[in-house]
């Protein structure tokens, strides 16, 4: 069977020679935050550059900038470890083609394995193709 690809439409790009930054365009994306800004940002919450970041930095990054944490899916390892360290239970796991029907007013972080992208009034902001059977660990929505 094949994998379904969401759409996805351009956000800000990697500047500053970057990589796996997909944190840092997913902050900028669902805010409207410069790069710049959502760059030093996640660098105050510990991001180290040209560097992916964990859950610990992510999370507490957003959570000062105005994001409210929708939830926390599945068991997958990122999920179980992200739902102790703040104290809440999963949710039924889900995937992205799954969740994004119910994102459609507002903006949102959206993380699945190993990525994170922005989704704007139902529609992914994002570098990236991604499978609509990704798994989603949390999603954040911007106040």
């Amino acid at each position: 069977m094949a994998k379904t690809i969401i759409p996805v439409t351009a956000g800000v790009s990697t500047t500053w020679g970057e990589s796996r930054d997909c944190t840092v365009r997913a902050l900028a994306n669902s805010t409207g935050l410069r790069y710049g800004n959502a760059h030093n940002i996640l660098r105050q919450h510990g991001r180290k550059d040209k560097r992916g970041c964990s859950s610990d930095v992510w999370h507490d990054a957003y959570i000062s900038n105005d994001m409210s944490l929708v939830g926390v899916y599945g068991t997958t390892r990122g999920a179980r470890y992200l739902a102790k360290k703040i104290s809440v239970v999963a949710q039924a796991g889900t995937t992205l083609g799954s969740i994004l029907p119910k994102l459609t007013n507002g903006s949102y972080i959206v993380i699945i394995t190993r990525h994170a992208l922005a989704v704007v009034n139902g529609g992914v902001v994002d570098m990236n193709l991604n499978r609509s059977n990704s798994r989603v660990i949390a999603v954040y929505k911007h106040s």
